[in-house]
């Protein structure tokens, strides 16, 4: 008996990828995250064309190797933190993606999954679901 085809998954164009404040999170990749960095680097410092640390290869590759490691939720909150955190100069008037992969985030991203892990655990120990509530209604009244 022949399998039955999966639905085709719908098509994300370049310009879609690029829309990084629109793009859910789980269709995130490496050309979302450079214009992440164009984008608030433009709206944060003023800096109308965007310089790569070493190139757009190796930030590329930095970028992936943070995306896989981490996840895109965690990544998309380490450099909304590095931007409030960096102070341009004027030999370096932009935070470039290999300079916050490089320098910044071994700082940043460890307190970044840690409070992710603390909402998690703190979500599913309080959990507004019926099923974490120890106490029935009636054990609750007998309680009064």
């Amino acid at each position: 008996m022949p399998r039955a085809k999966k639905p085709p998954k719908p098509k994300i164009t370049a310009d879609q990828r690029k829309d990084w404040r629109n793009l859910p999170l789980e269709h995130w990749n490496v050309l979302t995250l450079q214009q992440m960095f164009v984008d608030l680097n433009r709206d944060h410092y003023g800096v109308t064309v965007y310089i790569p640390m070493r190139g757009y290869g190796f930030e590329q590759g930095v970028l992936k190797r943070a995306l896989t490691d981490y996840g895109p939720e965690a990544l998309r909150e380490t450099i909304t933190r590095a931007f409030r955190e960096y102070k341009p100069t004027l030999q370096y008037p932009q935070l470039t993606a290999g300079f916050m992969v490089s320098f910044m985030l071994s700082r940043i991203m460890p307190q970044v999954l840690a409070e992710q892990a603390r909402v998690e655990k703190q979500a599913e120990y309080c959990g507004d679901s019926a099923d974490n509530n120890v106490l029935t209604d009636d054990e609750i009244i007998d309680l009064f």
